[in-house]
Parts: C-alpha cells; structure tokens; sequence
C-alpha cells in the first residue's frame, strides 16, 4: 500500500531503492527507463552490447527502457557499473523524475 510521503508525490531516493529492491510496483514507471536509455546513448551503446556487459538479453534492456519492467537491486549496481557511472548518477534523476509528477 501507499504511505503518506507516496500519497503526496514525494519519494526520497532511498524509498525508490527500496522499492526496486522489493519489487513492488506502485506503478510501471517509465522514469528508470528514460534515465537507462539517456545513459546508453551518451555512452554510444547499443542494447545489445549493454545486454553483453550485464550478461542478459537485449529484450531484457529494451523492456527496463520502455518501462514494461523494473530491475532488481543487483541489475541496477550492474547497469551502473556497464554504463560506467554511479548508484546515485543512475537514481538520482528517477528520483527527481518521480518527484515532480
């Protein structure tokens, strides 16, 4: 269920991680995903070669970027460290993302 600092549209980062780490699903979100692609892009990757750093499959990358799924906490420390960036590089604008919707 929603808790009160959901209900009025904030989200502390640390919540979104927590989130993720459950698996719960408030809502799909397209947020992770945006901020996945922007990433992928500025660093010239192709799904599938992001696919082959994180060792899954091409349509796994293309589902988390068009938000039809959420990664675990495991895949988002191992698409920070493919994309070569931070936990926080790669949360903080979903995060900022959330909070202004």
């Amino acid at each position: 269920m929603l808790e009160t600092s959901l209900a009025v549209k904030q989200i502390s980062p640390t919540r979104l991680l927590y989130q993720i780490m459950a698996n719960q699903r408030v809502k799909k979100s397209p947020y992770f995903g945006e901020v996945l692609r922007a990433y992928r892009i500025e660093r010239q990757l192709t799904q599938e070669q992001l696919s082959e750093r994180v060792d899954v499959l091409r349509t796994f990358i293309s589902s988390l970027e068009n938000g039809a799924r959420q990664p675990s906490f495991e895949m988002i420390f191992r698409l920070a460290k493919a994309l070569d960036t931070t936990l926080g590089k790669l949360l903080d604008p979903v995060a900022e993302k959330w909070n202004k919707k």
